[in-house]
């Protein structure tokens, strides 16, 4: 409803009655200005305040994390260096050790003799190798299945078993395949006609 369209309004306190109407008057009466509405910050101000208590307890908190995070990071290249320089000794002394360990549970090579249980390898460190066959000894893998027949001289051959010396007692042998470096056939050149 527009301010202009409406009569003024009744000033008598309540419980009284009303005066008779008076005359209307010859213009409407004049608008009052409003009342001056509240300013933002008290119309939202427990909203305000509880932005800036979180905005606090963030400045608070980051602070707090970036104060550790530095102490902490300027404790660390003292405790790192020796700590880098271990590991790889340590690296070096575990690779030789499991190497040492590996040797002694087989060997790899090139089947050079075939006599009865008593197979004879070259190692590719030209290192002669005997290879003893029992019973329980196993052919191949489930994968790539073979039989005892299957290995021949001059094939490549992994054997797993224990190592005593120059002696590998074999558990299982495998065919190993040759390795991509090393040397393959040249082709040979065409005659010429």
């Amino acid at each position: 409803m527009d301010n202009h369209d409406t009569e003024p309004f009744d000033t008598e306190p309540l419980g009284t009655t009303p005066a008779a109407p008076a005359a209307p008057a010859a213009s409407p009466a004049p608008a009052t200005a409003p009342a001056s509405a509240p300013s933002f910050l008290r119309r939202h101000a427990i909203g305000v305040g509880i932005a800036a208590a979180v905005l606090a307890v963030v400045v608070v908190a980051g602070g707090t994390a970036w104060g550790v995070s530095a102490a902490v990071a300027s404790t660390q290249p003292a405790a790192v260096a020796p700590v880098s320089d271990n590991t790889a000794m340590h690296s070096t002394a575990h690779k030789k050790k499991a190497h040492a360990k590996r040797a002694e549970h087989g060997a790899v090579g090139t089947l050079t003799a075939v006599n009865g249980d008593s197979w004879t390898i070259k190692a590719a460190s030209g290192k002669t190798l005997t290879v003893k066959l029992t019973s329980s000894t196993a052919f191949g893998t489930k994968k790539a299945p073979a039989t005892r027949d299957s290995f021949t001289t001059g094939s490549r051959i992994g054997v797993l078993g224990k190592r005593s010396g120059d002696t590998v007692t074999a558990t299982r042998i495998v065919h190993v395949p040759l390795r991509a470096h090393a040397a393959k056939a040249t082709p040979t050149p065409a005659p010429s006609v």
